[in-house]
This record gives structure tokens, C-alpha cells and sequence, in this order.
């Protein structure tokens, strides 16, 4: 098995990266009461704010805001046929946004960013990213959570045609929306102990699935080398 070498100055600007992302969060992060105080203000108009929150999370390389957090505001504050909606339009508009940003700078910020050899590497590893594996990824939401949204630069890198990749990216997060709201909203009604229940599910059920997919699919080919 071939060791993989991972760059030095690529290893050390992560490193970078979560270090500030961690420092800036704790000078700055919004807590869920501030979040929820913004988007009461403006009454009738709620569902907008939280959608633009959201849309402004999802666009803005790591940001303060937690989209967890505001995701949470929302299935507190709205029924559950609000969020989805105000949720599915924050969605869009950020693939959109995400995407048109990632075609026309997205190659360039990166030969700026890393080494020629870790341009490379990138380069290597985008070409995984189908949309088949879009769907997928799509599902395991800490990857959108780390502060910019990888895939999505990826693909409009990769040169994925915008409607296979918007369908591929808003089918499993809407289904996640709908599954997340409405289950909030039964939990609420029985204890607010309940309510952050279905957020912790979401997270970790689909990655330690996929997790264990990869473990089986390495252990089968080991199987059959032993024989």
C-alpha cells in the first residue's frame, strides 16, 4: 500500500485555518438567544431573517454564525412547513452563490492558497467528486459545518453541469429539512429536553454509515487476497 503524502505547507495552513476558526468563534460566535433575538425582531418578517442568516452562513467562509444554531432557532420559533420552506430557499440561494463564486475564482484562490504540488493533490482528489458522490456527501452535513463549503467548490471546479449538481445537493438536504423539523416539532410538544435529539441523530448516523461502508468495502478485497 502506497504511503500518502500529504504536502507540509498544505498540513500547516489547515492547521492555520482551524486554529482561527476556533479563536474567531470564541471571540464572536452568536449564541442561540442572540440568534433567536434577531430573528424575533422583525416579527412577521422572521422567516425571511432566519433565511437570510442562514443563506449568509452557508455563503460566508467561516463566519461566526453557527448554522446548527440557527437551524435550531428556526424549528423553535416556526412550524415546521415554514422552515423547510425558508430553509429550502437559504439552500438555494447558497448553491447558487457557492457555486458561481467557485467557477470564476474557485481554481485561482486555490493556485494562491497552496503549493503547486498541493494544487495537485486537490486536483486529484476532485476528481472523485461525481454526482453520485455529491448525494452522498450531501448527507453528512460536518462537512458543509467546517466553514466553507468544499463540495460545492469541487464540483463547479470538476465542471459538474449546475442542474445535475444543484439536484443532486438540494434532494438530500431537503429530505434532511423535513426529517429535522418535523421531528423537532413532535419532540418540543413532549419535552425540550428532547429537541436537540434529532440534530445529534443527523449528524452522526449518516457519517458513521458511510464510515462503516468504507470499513466493509476494505475488508472485502482483504478477504479475498487472504484466500
Amino acid at each position: 500500500m502506497k504511503n500518502i503524502h500529504v504536502p507540509k505547507k498544505l498540513l500547516a495552513l489547515v492547521i492555520i485555518l482551524l486554529v482561527s476558526y476556533y479563536f474567531v468563534h470564541r471571540q464572536f460566535n452568536l449564541t442561540f438567544d442572540q440568534i433567536e433575538s434577531i430573528v424575533n425582531s422583525v416579527g412577521i418578517f422572521a422567516p425571511l431573517v432566519y433565511a437570510l442568516v442562514l443563506f449568509c452562513g452557508l455563503v460566508i467562509p467561516f463566519n461566526p454564525i453557527s448554522d446548527l444554531i440557527t437551524v435550531n432557532v428556526a424549528a423553535f420559533l416556526f412550524k415546521p412547513e415554514v422552515s423547510i420552506l425558508a430553509t429550502f430557499f437559504a439552500h438555494t440561494g447558497s448553491l447558487v452563490v457557492n457555486y458561481i463564486v467557485a467557477r470564476i475564482f474557485g481554481e485561482k484562490i486555490m493556485r494562491i492558497l497552496v503549493h503547486k504540488e498541493a494544487s495537485i493533490f486537490f486536483d486529484r482528489f476532485g476528481n472523485k467528486v461525481t454526482p453520485k458522490s455529491i448525494f452522498y456527501l450531501r448527507f453528512l452535513l460536518p462537512i458543509t459545518a467546517i466553514g466553507i463549503d468544499i463540495v460545492t467548490y469541487l464540483a463547479a471546479m470538476r465542471r459538474i453541469r449546475f442542474s445535475t449538481f444543484y439536484c443532486v445537493s438540494i434532494i438530500p438536504w431537503t429530505l434532511i429539512s423535513i426529517i429535522y423539523f418535523y421531528s423537532t416539532n413532535f419532540l418540543k410538544n413532549q419535552s425540550l429536553m428532547l429537541f436537540f435529539v434529532p440534530a445529534v441523530l443527523l449528524i452522526l448516523v449518516p457519517s458513521v454509515v458511510i464510515l462503516w461502508r468504507r470499513h466493509i468495502a476494505r475488508l472485502i478485497p482483504n478477504f479475498f487476497e487472504r484466500e
